[in-house]
């Protein structure tokens, strides 16, 4: 879901969803992609928090390979704002899933309203950052100080330190180094940044790897904590977990 849209082709006013409610339906709007002439449509206006955008007819749809396609599924709804922690939930990301054991004896049924919950994956973190401009706040955290992307890059002027997550694509040429067990990717667009994956178990390596070597015309989006590699523009982060990566379809 797209929670804002430009009115405008040149892409200077911003509309967003929760000011939509008395908004015709059939009135078009611009996809944020500057490079996407997908024309976006008011949908689901049951209320102002379950507005969003996207393209609802065949003539106009997004770019391949568009970030804000429709695989996006965040709904404000269902998660709770205030307890999202993005330092607590980047650091959680980076430990080991624990296997699950099964209680022998069944939990009495549940009763009542299932709570929200705040936002814990990395999809579901990328899902939220791309449905409000970079300049809007999640949390008190500004969107584009958690998600590195083609809008946000301005805020990066001193380079990519600390836990963030970045979407990037597979670097051509040397992808990856299977003695040092480092993969690298580059920022989407600019290619002004380098990122650095680093291995320290060659299984992991390896299924990364290949994922990733199988998905190299997509978009590419890890989270992790980022410190710099010694060389200009290229930053590097310890890869510990699965978690930590999703590639978007």
């Amino acid at each position: 879901m797209a929670m804002y849209v430009y009115k405008d082709r040149e892409r200077t006013k911003e509309f967003y969803a929760k000011d939509a409610l008395k908004e015709d339906k059939n009135t078009r709007y611009y996809c944020p992609n500057p490079n996407c002439n997908a024309h976006m449509y008011l949908c689901s206006v049951d209320g102002a928090s379950s507005a969003y955008f996207r393209p609802t007819r065949k003539a106009h749809p997004h770019l391949k390979g568009c970030e804000f396609k429709s695989s996006n599924s965040f709904n404000p709804q269902k998660f709770d704002e205030n307890a999202f922690d993005f330092e607590n939930v980047l650091e959680a990301m980076r430990q080991p899933s624990k296997p699950v054991l099964k209680n022998k004896f069944p939990s009495p049924p549940k009763t009542g309203e299932s709570k929200t919950k705040p936002l814990r994956t990395i999809r579901q973190i990328y899902d939220m950052c791309k449905s409000y401009p970079c300049t809007c706040s999640y949390n008190n955290l500004i969107i584009g100080q958690m998600l590195l992307d083609d809008r946000s890059e301005y805020m990066y002027q001193k380079g990519v330190f600390g836990n963030r997550v970045i979407e990037a694509k597979v670097k051509k040429g040397n992808f990856y180094d299977s003695k040092k067990m480092v993969l690298r990717l580059v920022a989407p667009s600019s290619q002004k940044y380098e990122f650095i994956l680093q291995f320290g178990d060659m299984e992991l390596f390896k299924t990364a790897r290949d994922s990733l070597y199988n998905n190299r015309d997509k978009l590419i989006v890890v989270s992790g904590y980022w410190e710099s590699s010694g060389t200009f523009n290229v930053f590097c982060t310890k890869f510990k977990c699965k978690n930590q990566i999703t590639v978007i379809t």
